[in-house]
């Protein structure tokens, strides 16, 4: 592709995959772009020198083609951006989990990693812009805005979960927790369990009661109701 280009060409006409004339530098152009020619003389559309400046360069001829060889814009290729932009946002797990459940603190999980996804971008992007000694403040300022959102929404999850769920650590909990624990003990008595079985029983069930894991078992079994 780049022996079609007139030597001292600074900007060449191309048309991107979509479709789009654009003006790219020789060494920019990609293997999606399609070059356009003159269709009087058969040479690429080119610039010499910066652009917005006349040239006072002749017209290069790159052999004797002859004709257009421009072509319409590649419905095809439109068409298979659709494709892969649906199928992408088919099994996307934000979309999914809006999909599946709505109503679930799930969503909301989906929504913050997302937005964590997306300050971290951003974070790569400021530090790619301070390694070339460019601006950084609009960067910076969509990253706080990111973190922001991050903030409110992971607030936003704990106020649903606590609207809907138990407060484990409430004495209100603990009290209930305590007579479901003493009716059992009873209930053992009733049935005959022998004193030295049911004592190793709530033994156990004390030791399992009191460990973190059981907690967070716990909490993640009510968000996911």
């Amino acid at each position: 592709m780049q022996d079609l280009i007139p030597k001292g060409a600074t900007r060449v006409q191309v048309s991107d995959e979509v479709g789009k004339l654009i003006w790219r530098k020789p060494t920019e152009i990609k293997s999606t772009d399609t070059i356009k020619f003159n269709p009087n003389t058969g040479e690429p559309f080119v610039m010499y020198g910066s652009p917005g400046k006349p040239s006072t360069q002749p017209a290069h001829h790159q052999g004797s083609a002859s004709g257009s060889t421009s072509t319409p814009a590649p419905n095809a290729v439109i068409s298979a951006i659709k494709t892969r932009k649906k199928e992408q946002m088919d099994s996307d797990p934000l979309v999914e989990t809006a999909k599946r459940n709505p109503d679930s603190s799930d969503l909301l999980s989906k929504v913050i990693e997302g937005l964590a996804e997306e300050s971290a971008s951003l974070a790569f992007e400021r530090s790619e812009a301070e390694r070339k000694g460019e601006s950084t403040a609009q960067l910076s300022s969509k990253r706080v805005l990111a973190l922001k959102a991050v903030g409110d929404t992971w607030l936003k999850k704990k106020e649903i979960i606590a609207s809907k769920g138990v407060d484990l650590d409430s004495p209100a909990f603990k009290i209930v927790f305590s007579h479901i624990a003493e009716t059992f003990r009873k209930a053992c008595d009733i049935a005959g369990v022998r004193p030295e079985m049911s004592e190793s029983v709530f033994a156990e069930f004390g030791r399992l009661v009191d460990d973190s894991e059981w907690l967070k078992e716990v909490q993640n079994k009510m968000e996911k109701g």
